[in-house]
């Protein structure tokens, strides 16, 4: 059990081990997809919404399973989950810096941010920033050509 559980982390990150007396299972976190389709499911079934989202996620399905345990797995899956609000980066100046640097470092250079050092993250982050200088600069000297070819009538 121990090798599948190494494998399912490796595969689906972290997992979440939920167990009653009988009973236990590991589930992954949903996809985006599965969240969309269980909040689709839910405003017709509520159990056949949660039922959903315990059968998608499960790493080992065993049929045996009983209701009472698939609700309340379901249960705990949904509150292990951030909402999407934890995730938004104010537009406030001064305020969420390191998810702001790490959205441009996952931009500028296609990496994860979280899995870098600190000393990485930051030499990236300053790269990242004068990476997007030079882009403005670049954009405002094409922008200052077009109006001036724009607007040029021959009296300079």
């Amino acid at each position: 059990m121990e090798d599948k559980l190494k494998e399912w982390k490796l595969k689906f990150g972290e997992l979440i081990k939920v167990q009653s007396e009988e009973e236990v299972a590991y589930l992954k976190r949903p996809t985006v997809s599965e969240i969309e389709e269980y909040n689709k499911l839910k405003k017709e079934d509520a159990y056949l919404a949660l039922e959903f989202l315990f059968k998608s996620c499960v790493l080992e399905y065993d049929k045996s399973y009983e209701d009472e345990f698939i609700l309340s797995a379901s249960k705990s899956l949904l509150e292990e989950l951030p909402e999407a609000n934890d995730f938004i980066l104010s537009k406030e100046s001064g305020v969420d810096g390191i998810k702001k640097s790490a959205a441009l470092v996952r931009h500028f250079f296609h990496v994860d941010p979280y899995e870098l050092s600190i000393d990485k993250f930051y030499k990236l982050v300053g790269e990242a920033l004068w990476l997007q200088e030079h882009k403005n600069k670049q954009l405002e000297v094409a922008l200052a050509n077009v109006l001036v070819k724009t607007f040029d009538n021959g009296t300079f």
